[in-house]
């Protein structure tokens, strides 16, 4: 019997993260700093890669990277927090580089497809993801297929446009830097990750998120407002998708997302309000529970069709990533 040994690799603004996946389990985790030059990046990945791989024989590379993919060709179109690799071919130097098929995907579309391989979303057909953190990416697994539009970019929600008056900022107390913001752009118009995502909460003059998710777990009412506030406009974000999509289920991960309640509670709250379906057809919202999904969507690639749909070979429950003892442990 033929072994299938892929490695997955993902692509962060602050780290290059590497998996090899070898009989069903992840046997070697490897992470290094992402470089701020594209020469030394490049070099840092031919490096990761090739430390996981050693002396195997692999069968291919997956690799999942925030910013804009063309899937025709494997260009990087754009890429946020890595500007220098907008033009390169990433795919194909990574193949040149090591003899074998490579699969570049944007993160938001493995980070979706790692839940539906081995997350809360496996056995389900109409699922969208969304990756909330220092901004906002989504992707949709649509019939069971992986979506990705003409060019790669389908699924993207950051950029979505949402009007919201100064004067409803006014009324829900917002900071005068919003209603600065409000006059830039237009008087009224935001784009959601402006409303949602890191960009949201410094909006209202939080600097740093996730200090304020723990002073809102201690039950501080400032920081509990800034969640209220910021799940109302995902609330508003989610009833748009569920509207345009009909899914059975709408999956949550990144930094953000980890409040948990303190950001659905008011996003389910403000969703009610705009849905005409009956309830009975509402999708469930839940935030991510999946370690390294990016990682597993990577590997992932490979164990789809072309379309990205039917499985192939159904990989085994990975819940408690088994991890071989000689290597390094994968982290939370």
């Amino acid at each position: 019997m033929t072994k299938h040994i892929y490695i997955g690799i993902d692509v962060g603004g602050s780290k290059i993260e590497g998996i090899l996946w070898q009989n069903g389990k992840i046997s070697s985790w490897q992470k290094v700093k992402t470089p701020r030059t594209k020469k030394e990046f490049v070099g840092a990945l031919f490096d990761i890669i090739g430390v996981v791989k050693a002396d195997r024989k692999i069968q291919g590379i997956g690799m999942s990277l925030a910013g804009a993919i063309d899937q025709r060709t494997g260009v990087v179109v754009s890429s946020p927090n890595l500007r220098f690799l907008a033009g390169l071919n990433l795919q194909k130097i990574v193949a040149k580089k090591f003899g074998v098929p490579v699969r570049l995907q944007n993160d938001a579309q493995c980070f979706l497809l790692g839940e539906v391989r081995f997350g809360q979303a496996r056995g389900k057909t109409n699922v969208l993801g969304m990756i909330i953190g220092t901004g906002l990416g989504g992707a949709i697994y649509m019939n069971g297929q992986l979506l990705s539009g003409a060019h790669g970019f389908a699924g993207e929600q950051g950029m979505a446009t949402l009007c919201i008056t100064p004067s409803l900022l006014q009324r829900e107390g917002r900071l005068p830097a919003t209603l600065s913001l409000a006059r830039r752009a237009g008087g009224e118009y935001f784009t959601v990750e402006d409303l949602i995502s890191s960009h949201g909460f410094r909006r209202l003059g939080v600097a740093k998120p996730l200090d304020y998710q723990n002073r809102a777990f201690s039950g501080d009412k400032k920081a509990i407002g800034v969640y209220n506030s910021i799940g109302k406009f995902l609330g508003i974000h989610l009833a748009n998708l569920t509207e345009i999509f009909n899914p059975e289920l709408i999956i949550i991960g990144g930094g953000i997302a980890r409040a948990r309640y303190l950001l659905l509670r008011p996003a389910l709250a403000e969703m009610r309000k705009h849905l005409v379906f009956p309830k009975k057809y509402w999708p469930a919202i839940r935030t991510s529970k999946l370690k390294n999904a990016g990682l597993l969507g990577a590997v992932s690639l490979f164990f789809s069709s072309p379309g990205l749909g039917r499985v192939a070979g159904r990989p085994r429950e990975v819940a408690n990533y088994p991890i071989s003892k000689n290597n390094k442990k994968a982290p939370n």
